[in-house]
């Protein structure tokens, strides 16, 4: 079995040389690994046409980016991969696609019955938005469409009223040459925010853990774009059995209602009204300070090198072995 590890590097602590290169290494201790950075598809097609071919191996292709170029968002790899017929990481475009995308996650969220926020789609300043952020009532949160990794949130995305949440949508569109997602913000009377990673394999295995806001730097208790880049993020165990189970049930149902394979991380936040999913994160940091990673080896005890393992050797047995 021949490796091929796709780097493509971003500002994102997760996507960087030094995340990189410990993913490498740990593949390494079990299979002959292969690596690339390119932002060419051309490139890429003819490297894993080349292992292909050497010695009649079968190319099982990690990838955990988007985009080969992530500034020009160009190259969207899942695509490419899924194109070439390439056993990869992941799950299939169809369901990435879901996940980049907020309205379509919570169209199909929202026919399955599994509770997530209030929430409209502002495409262009208009007077109707008045309307439909009164429906809904302050606060409500302002997010791009189509971005991961909270970008596009900042502290500020939390409006109270129509003059600021008119701001925050013209600079969505403006910046982010997108529609907005306008979303009713779960805060109040016993708020909490969660985050489970989900390890598909013949042992579906749940990372839970509560964001640990008390610990964060910041006015507002929101996971910010700021925070996320700078690893200043918080996690915290989570001990109440009562809501591990609610929040295991609503993201495992998430994950089979996006078609999500191999690993994703589910966002939830509970208040006095009730617990609700705020997005999918199907290709979630796998940077050693990252979510997932960090609760897989405080529940389950697996260390970095092992989860990189762990994930690689599910998603062949489902592919390969599977067939």
């Amino acid at each position: 079995m021949e490796i091929a590890l796709i780097k493509s590097y971003s500002n994102k602590p997760w996507r960087s040389p030094e995340t990189y290169e410990l993913i490498e290494d740990s593949l390494r201790e079990k299979w002959r690994v292969r690596s690339i950075h390119t932002k060419n598809p051309q490139a890429l097609y003819g490297f894993i046409n080349q292992l292909k071919h050497e010695g009649g191996k079968q190319v099982f292709v990690f990838n955990i980016a988007e985009y080969l170029d992530e500034e020009k968002k160009t190259g969207f790899l899942p695509s490419l991969l899924e194109e070439w017929k390439v056993n990869h990481l992941g799950s299939s475009v169809k369901a990435i696609d879901i996940g980049l995308n907020k309205a379509r996650t919570k169209e199909i969220l929202d026919r399955c019955q599994i509770p997530t926020p209030r929430y409209f789609i502002a495409t262009r300043e208009d007077p109707e938005n008045r309307i439909r952020a009164e429906k809904i009532s302050y606060p409500l949160i302002v997010k791009p469409i189509e971005e991961g990794g909270h970008i596009g949130v900042r502290e500020d995305s939390i409006v109270y009223d129509y003059a600021h949440l008119k701001d925050i949508i013209n600079r969505v569109l403006a910046e982010h040459h997108q529609p907005a997602l306008v979303e009713e913000y779960i805060t109040g009377k016993g708020m909490r925010e969660f985050s489970v990673g989900i390890i598909e394999g013949k042992i579906r295995l749940f990372t839970p853990v509560e964001i640990d806001f008390e610990s964060m730097d910041g006015n507002h208790e929101i996971l910010s774009f700021e925070s996320a880049k700078k690893d200043l993020e918080r996690i915290k165990p989570l001990q109440d059995k009562k809501i591990l189970d609610q929040i295991i049930d609503l993201s495992s149902k998430t994950f089979k209602a996006i078609g999500a394979n191999d690993y994703s991380r589910v966002d939830l936040r509970m208040n006095h009204t009730g617990c609700y999913v705020i997005e999918i994160n199907i290709m979630p940091g796998l940077g050693p300070h990252s979510f997932l990673p960090e609760a897989a080896k405080g529940i389950h005890a697996i260390e970095y090198n092992q989860l990189i393992q762990k994930l690689t050797e599910n998603s062949l047995q489902r592919q390969i072995n599977g067939k």
